[in-house]
C-alpha cells in the first residue's frame, strides 16, 4: 500500500506525537481460496522489473496463476503511477537492490590498488592479500552508479579538474557519487571527467579523460 500511494502522486508522513498501531487477530475473519500467495501476487501490477525479487523472497508463488490483473492495470494508467523504479530512486533510495549486489574487487594500477581508510584518507596503496583475505578497505564495489565500500560511496568534491576525491554516506540521488566505466578508465558521469591516481602519494583526483594515460588505468581483479 506504501509505495502505491508515492507512486500515484500521494505520500506517507509520520507525525510528532502519533502513533500508528495493529492489532492481530488470532485468524483471518475472509478465506484464502487458493492460498495467500495468489493473493500477495499483485505485486505483478505494483512492481514492475522489481517483481523477480518478490518471487526469490517467495518461491511459493512462482508460476502460480494469479487471475487477470487488467482492471488494475488499467487504474494504474488512468492515476497516471509511475513506475516502480521511480519510487526506489526517489521516495527510498537507500534500499539495496539485491540483484545490484556486485562482486568485490580491488582496482589495481600495477602493483598499487586504489584504498580507502574512512572519508579523509583515500589513494593507492600496495595490494594486500589474496583472494578472500583482501582487506576491506581495498574492496570496491561497483553498483552502477556508484562505486562503493559497504556504506561509503568515491564522491568528487567539485565538478572541476583537479578536483579531489572522498568517501561519503551512498546516496543515489548524490550526482557527486555518480561513476561509470569508460574503456579501462572510471568516469564522473556528470562532470565527464576521469578518476586519475596523479600524484600517487597524495588522493586521487579527477581530470580530462585520456584513454592512454597510466594513472587513469584501473584494472577490477575480482575477489574469489
Amino acid at each position: 500500500l506504501s509505495f502505491r500511494v508515492w507512486m500515484c502522486g500521494g505520500s506517507l508522513e509520520i507525525l510528532p506525537c502519533s502513533r500508528v498501531g495493529h492489532v492481530f487477530r488470532k485468524r483471518h475473519p475472509y478465506d484464502f481460496p487458493e492460498g495467500n500467495a495468489l493473493t500477495y501476487i499483485k505485486a505483478e501490477v505494483w512492481m514492475d522489473e522489481y517483481k523477480q525479487h518478490y518471487y526469490s523472497a517467495r518461491p511459493s508463488a512462482q508460476g502460480k496463476a494469479f487471475g487477470s490483473i487488467a482492471e488494475r492495470l488499467t487504474l494504474r494508467r488512468k492515476l497516471n503511477c509511475k513506475s516502480f523504479r521511480w519510487y526506489m530512486e526517489n521516495v527510498y533510495p537507500e534500499l539495496r537492490i539485491p540483484e545490484q549486489d556486485a562482486v568485490s574487487s580491488v582496482l589495481r594500477q600495477g602493483g598499487l590498488c586504489l584504498e580507502s581508510l574512512g572519508a579523509d584518507s583515500l589513494g593507492l596503496a600496495e595490494c594486500r592479500g589474496t583472494g578472500a583475505i583482501r582487506p576491506q578497505s581495498q574492496r570496491w564495489q561497483l553498483v552502477e552508479p556508484l562505486l562503493r565500500q559497504q556504506d561509503l560511496c568515491l564522491a568528487i568534491t567539485a565538478f572541476t579538474a583537479g578536483s579531489k576525491v572522498k568517501m561519503e554516506p551512498c546516496s543515489n540521488k548524490e550526482p557527486r557519487q555518480k561513476w561509470k566505466p569508460k574503456g579501462p578508465a572510471l568516469q564522473h558521469m556528470v562532470s565527464g571527467l576521469c578518476l586519475d591516481s596523479q600524484p600517487p602519494a597524495g588522493p586521487p583526483t579527477i581530470t580530462q579523460c585520456r584513454s592512454q594515460l597510466a594513472s587513469q588505468v584501473w584494472e577490477p581483479q575480482l575477489i574469489t
